[in-house]
């Protein structure tokens, strides 16, 4: 199972982060046309999801992983495109304090964490007696390992691609703080990858093969976020792979420098 369970994570991590780039770079029209589809594969899956949950075998256990992705990816598009983010869309100019610019930051994206939240407990309470939460593992996880991301990047990084961010975005890397890594990034950095270790030890542990997928595919999805954290500790090209995601063909940059 674990074989399977990485080439389908790495896959789906691959494919589903390339489509998500390519849309929000997209013409607005265009744009709003590909989350529209989104939104409706995404219903779809919230109502197979309780279904799903129910079906105990490997093929519903793979089932749940993707309405899960695609679950997540409707919740970052929907911010990326700007539709769920927050009521603050200005440059940060309050000075050094670090409660100032956590405040605004915050105000950038309170709707779009509400949302989460609000995602993340319905779908444990469709699945709290199910033997299949794989769907809400996944959520779960990647919930998890943005705010992760997202408080490395407050606290202070080494690197940030900030072409990820469409153009009407570009206000947020004004909160951020690129340039040196603060003491939050290694160590949760190791704290994934420790948890990863864990979650991959249970899998090995269990004699169930829908459990021991379910429980591979959660942990190399974990291992690829913590994967990502090693990017804002050292400046690599990681962009590299999506660059066919990139409709002008441009190389996604790393910054470096200090706001």
């Amino acid at each position: 199972m674990l074989i399977p369970a990485i080439v389908i994570a790495v896959s789906a991590w691959w494919l589903l982060t390339g489509i998500a780039l390519l849309l929000v770079h997209q013409p607005q029209k265009v744009a709003h046309r590909g989350f529209i589809a989104h939104s409706i594969f995404t219903l779809a899956a919230w109502i197979y999801l309780p279904f799903n949950a129910a079906t105990a075998s490997p093929i519903g256990v793979a089932g749940g992983f993707l309405l899960g992705l695609t679950i997540w990816g409707w919740l970052e598009i929907s911010y990326l495109l700007g539709y769920v983010n927050g009521p603050n869309h200005k440059v940060y100019t309050g000075g050094p304090s670090t409660w100032q610019r956590f405040k605004g930051a915050l105000a950038t994206t309170i709707y779009h964490e509400a949302t989460v939240l609000a995602s993340v407990a319905l779908l444990a309470a469709m699945s709290v007696d199910q033997p299949n939460r794989t769907a809400c593992y996944t959520v779960t996880v990647l919930c998890l390992m943005r705010w992760s991301a997202k408080l490395n990047l407050f606290f202070g990084v080494r690197a940030f691609n900030d072409r990820w961010l469409p153009d009407h975005l570009h206000y947020l890397t004004s909160y951020l703080r690129v340039g040196s890594a603060s003491w939050l990034l290694p160590i949760s950095t190791l704290a994934g990858f420790f948890i990863t270790f864990e979650i991959y030890e249970l899998a090995e542990q269990s004699s169930v093969m829908s459990t021991q997928l379910s429980l591979y595919l959660v942990a190399s999805l974990m291992l690829l976020a913590s994967i990502e954290h090693i990017f804002l500790l050292f400046p690599v090209n990681e962009a590299a792979l999506w660059r066919w995601a990139k409709q002008d063909g441009s190389e996604i940059r790393a910054v470096k420098h200090e706001h």
